[in-house]
């Protein structure tokens, strides 16, 4: 049976046994709806918080009343397949698309299955007939192009992951998760190509990178190490700037300064993203303005503020760098009182 590193190369299939958001539609008038309220939409509530017995329970009454509802067959294999009963999961679905083969879900739920029994000429033919059903959805050639990865055929891989990319140019998800198929397969090369086009178009994949597994066996290589301590950041024209030296020593995450920031955004009430990125000679926030903190010498750090083209008239910038860094220099003070901040 497949390792599990592999569920998150089909996007969108949700592949069975793991218990995915959103990867079964039960509603038969139009592939990938769900009815507002009912049973149908209660159970598929159940079945993305991962509670198969509730779907279950919710499901045996419409199933007793319809057997024959192609919906809530497709609906219980995906709940069933949640719960580890394959062999049943299989017979809904299979059911389920007897009953009507336009159901999507239902062969991208047979495409997984058959991933999972390393049947990937199966899972080819299934994603296929999803194609066929639903030509422009968004998973239909990043799925195609994760299986023949799994077959080892890089060019015909390679062909579906461009054409994904050519569909969504713009997206750093999507050339993210290209770089996770191609590190999963052991192509570091790709990997570390893609990922630097996600890092490209949002800094913070390198964020996300840093802690996800399915880069872990690339974790020590040169390329993807560049990737992870290079901040290739250059504000767009027009961007607002500003910057100030403290004297204090740049530690990585034990930073006074750092704290500080923290601080200085968490008095204020500033939303700030959770990620914080932190390396050895720079960290980076993300708020109402990107904060980068780097490290100038032993003893001296630089705190760089900038702001999209456009999101602060001149004075409103003024006004906030200005706010901010008297914040921060409050907060270091404190923290220099309480010994923590001391070279």
């Amino acid at each position: 049976m497949v390792s599990s590193r592999f569920l998150p190369l089909i996007c969108a299939a949700g592949l069975v046994l793991a218990p995915a958001a959103g990867w079964a539609s039960p509603s038969q008038a139009a592939p990938g709806s769900l009815p507002a309220s009912g049973p149908l939409a209660a159970a598929q509530q159940a079945v993305d918080a991962g509670d198969s017995e509730r779907a279950l329970a919710l499901l045996a009454p419409l199933l007793k009343r319809e057997p024959g509802n192609a919906g809530a067959l497709l609906l219980r294999s995906t709940a069933r397949c949640i719960g580890g009963e394959l062999d049943l999961c299989r017979e809904d679905f299979d059911l389920a698309l007897e009953l009507d083969p336009s159901l999507r879900q239902g062969w991208l739920n047979r495409a997984g299955l058959a991933i999972a029994d390393k049947r990937y000429d199966d899972a080819i033919a299934a994603l296929t007939q999803a194609e066929k059903l639903d030509p422009g959805a968004s998973d239909n050639a990043i799925n195609l192009g994760a299986v023949y990865l799994l077959q080892g055929k890089l060019e015909p891989a390679s062909r579906e992951f461009e054409r994904h990319l050519v569909a969504n140019a713009r997206s750093a998800d999507a050339y993210y998760l290209v770089a996770t198929n191609f590190a999963l397969a052991g192509y570091s090369a790709f990997a570390a190509q893609n990922l630097g086009r996600a890092i490209e178009l949002d800094e913070r994949s390198r964020v996300r990178a840093r802690s996800d597994a399915n880069f872990a066996e690339l974790a020590s290589t040169r390329p993807f190490q560049v990737l992870l301590t290079s901040d290739t950041f250059v504000p767009p024209a027009g961007s607002a700037s500003a910057s100030r030296m403290y004297r204090s020593p740049y530690k990585g995450a034990d930073s006074p300064l750092l704290v500080a920031v923290l601080n200085a955004l968490q008095i204020a009430g500033t939303p700030m993203d959770p990620k914080v990125e932190v390396t050895d000679d720079w960290a980076l926030l993300w708020s109402d303005v990107r904060i980068k903190i780097a490290r100038r010498s032993d003893q001296e750090t630089a705190v760089e503020l900038s702001a999209a083209p456009g999101k602060f008239s001149a004075e409103a910038w003024d006004r906030r760098s200005r706010e901010l860094y008297e914040s921060i220099e409050r907060e270091l003070l404190k923290l220099g009182r309480s010994g923590l901040g001391r070279p």
